[in-house]
């Protein structure tokens, strides 16, 4: 028997994992920094039966310019389309009990959606023509996401947990590059217009990973929209649309 136990008293020891930040779990307050990829989208509810939707040949947004020889124009399909983007964010942390957190992060997401519509066009002389045209919605948000972490068990120097709340943010690029001008020097909006603000919820999933000087998260969030953020600023490009949310997925790495 002893002969046994000195045979597995050296395999023992090896599989022991020294526990870096023991106590790190009980401090009241953390603080770090997010850095994040993420892919912005929209969540579009069209008008119903849209594409039968005749408009005047002056609701293409150019004011009270109209397309030559057209009777009307037809929004025939329209897809949102995802682009890549990048989030910066501060880390406050606010321990509320054994496994709850509080966290608020304010951050500055960047990137760019696109929308693309299938337009078209029928002449004075019964012609039909079709074009295709893409709109680029430059995106800036400054975000204060609010919200509860749960955490599991620490096992050793991993943890998991699960998060949800609100994210209130604020678009500062949403009424930017929307006007151009025509021949003749007036200005006229050709672009899709969204709101400011909006309101978010949020779901996500990350796992903690403890260092010997901080902690490391990997985290995978998503989050809706819960207002409707178009305006009727371009008459062909808002038409179809009945209401438009913000979407977005990210995926982040945290360090406290």
């Amino acid at each position: 028997m002893l002969f046994v136990m000195a045979l597995c008293t050296p395999a023992i020891a090896q599989r022991r994992t020294i526990m870096y930040l023991p106590k790190y779990d009980q401090e009241p307050y953390h603080f770090g920094f997010l850095l994040g990829y993420n892919q912005m989208s929209y969540t579009i509810k069209t008008v119903e039966n849209y594409q039968n939707m005749a408009l005047p040949a002056n609701s293409w947004p150019k004011g009270n310019y109209s397309v030559p020889n057209t009777k009307h124009l037809y929004v025939y399909n329209i897809e949102t389309e995802q682009t890549p983007g990048f989030t910066v964010g501060i880390i406050g942390s606010k321990r509320l009990g054994r496994y709850f957190d509080l966290r608020f992060i304010p951050s500055l997401s960047f990137s760019e959606r696109r929308l693309n519509y299938s337009i078209v066009i029928e002449g004075n002389d019964g012609s039909m023509d079709t074009r295709n045209i893409t709109k680029s919605i430059g995106t800036t948000f400054v975000e204060f996401p609010l919200n509860i972490k749960y955490r599991s068990k620490r096992y050793n120097n991993i943890g998991a947990y699960v998060f949800g709340g609100i994210n209130p943010k604020l678009d500062l690029a949403s009424q930017k590059d929307n006007k151009e001008t025509d021949g003749q020097g007036n200005e006229f909006i050709n672009n899709l217009v969204t709101k400011r603000f909006d309101l978010a919820g949020e779901l996500g999933v990350g796992i903690d990973i403890y260092n010997q000087w901080f902690k490391m998260g990997v985290e995978l969030k998503m989050s809706y929209g819960v207002l409707d953020i178009v305006k009727n600023e371009a008459f062909l490009y808002t038409a179809p649309i009945d209401q438009l949310r913000n979407k977005l997925f990210q995926f982040s790495l945290l360090f406290e």
